[in-house]
């Protein structure tokens, strides 16, 4: 991936971030943080990767993220200045429950240990 790539993706992360944060009527239930952004080489594609917590809800706020899809586009297409505005297709990144999972478990094992 190019500069230019980089520099675009990381761009259209801030805004998409703050256009959930400031624009957006997320409902309480939920936190959506976007930790990815991979638009294609056309700028016409995207995978957005977000992070939606409590994981319980993941499925929930992908829905809402999927249902609001266009919304967001319209509000994103407003605020950047690029020839074509991304189709979103949102995907839930689940490395931080991943992480969260082995730290669980390494406490675990920590503590097995000093009662052994």
């Amino acid at each position: 991936m190019n500069d230019r790539m980089l520099q675009v993706n990381s761009m259209l992360q801030q805004t998409l971030a703050k256009i959930l944060s400031e624009n957006l009527e997320v409902p309480f239930d939920f936190f959506i943080t976007v930790t990815r952004f991979d638009c294609g080489p056309d700028l016409k594609t995207a995978n957005v990767f977000v992070s939606i917590l409590p994981f319980n809800k993941a499925k929930d706020g992908l829905a809402f993220l999927i249902k609001s899809r266009y919304e967001i586009k319209g509000l994103l297409g407003k605020k950047i200045n690029l020839k074509y505005t991304p189709n979103l297709t949102f995907i839930i990144d689940d490395a931080e429950e991943m992480a969260t999972k082995i730290y669980s478990t390494l406490d675990e094992i920590k503590e097995d240990e000093k009662d052994a």
